[in-house]
């Protein structure tokens, strides 16, 4: 017999000044991951994706990631994010959502700090995230007294096993510097309600229009119009899983004048209309 003691002094990050609740867990497949969720972000809680298999487009605070089998995401509140699986990738995802994490030094509902790559390789940790995070969704809906302590425990366990790859990882090198793609990406999610003309703004700043969308191109991984759309239809996908509104007044809330429009666009972007995937979420 072979006897291990623990470590009785480690230095942590998990200085908490209020811990963790687990939200809600979720598990896709392919029949599920085929449809895109565009631009999006949560205000009141941090989500963790782990991506078991295939590959995928992200977009996370306006730079594109081309991620992988054993990535791990980290969406911090606030933060938009989209994601887009090719048809023939068969992505198959843990994602898993908790809120009141106070971790010492940070805002309230972040898990990383400025310059902390939001996209990890779980690598050698493969094994021990793609376990708990099955144990977990098993145990969510467990009708027993102590079953919400019981996932709360585990949570905290896979935000341990997230902080040891922040740790393990080099911070991100990108430049901080304020360029024009990164100010026309803040104009459009400030304003993606109102009628933007990629010319307009291009007016605005005394520079082409062409020279504009290479800078943004460059800056986030599409074109401005692209995103545009991508932030409507992304803000229209929230608002069909949480409301009971009609198609024709989100089009409206989220910029569209026409619903018939609306519906063209959601269908090109999701693959399905607005009401079908209404239905298929709620399923």
């Amino acid at each position: 017999m072979m006897q291990r003691f623990a470590k009785r002094k480690s230095r942590s990050r998990l200085e908490i000044e209020s811990q963790a609740e687990l939200m809600y867990m979720c598990a896709a497949d392919a029949t599920h991951t085929r449809l895109p969720r565009a631009m999006h972000r949560h205000e009141d809680c941090i989500e963790i994706l782990f991506i078991r298999e295939g590959s995928c487009s992200h977009i996370i605070d306006g730079r594109q990631y081309q991620t992988r089998k054993g990535d791990v995401l980290i969406y911090n509140s606030g933060v938009l994010h989209d994601e887009s699986a090719s048809p023939y990738a068969d992505m198959s995802v843990f994602c898993c959502a908790f809120r009141n994490l106070k971790l010492k030094g940070l805002g309230r509902n972040r898990i990383t700090e400025p310059g902390d790559s939001v996209v990890l390789q779980s690598s050698t940790l493969y094994a021990e995230f793609d376990q708990l995070l099955q144990v977990l969704y098993s145990r969510v809906c467990w009708e027993h007294r102590y079953g919400g302590e019981f996932c709360n425990q585990l949570l905290q366990a896979l935000i341990v096993l997230v902080l040891s790859l922040i740790r393990d990882n080099e911070p991100s090198v990108a430049s901080e510097h304020f360029d024009i793609g990164q100010q026309v990406k803040n104009y459009i999610d400030e304003h993606y309600r109102e009628a933007i003309g990629l010319k307009s703004m291009a007016a605005d700043m005394r520079i082409s229009h062409y020279y504009l969308a290479h800078k943004f191109k460059a800056a986030v991984g599409c074109s401005p119009i692209q995103y545009l759309i991508r932030r409507r239809i992304g803000e229209a996908q929230s608002l069909l899983i949480n409301t009971d509104l009609s198609a024709t007044e989100i089009a409206t809330m989220v910029g569209y004048d026409n619903s018939n429009y609306f519906i063209t666009a959601f269908k090109k972007v999701v693959g399905i209309t607005p009401s079908n995937y209404r239905v298929q979420c709620l399923k």
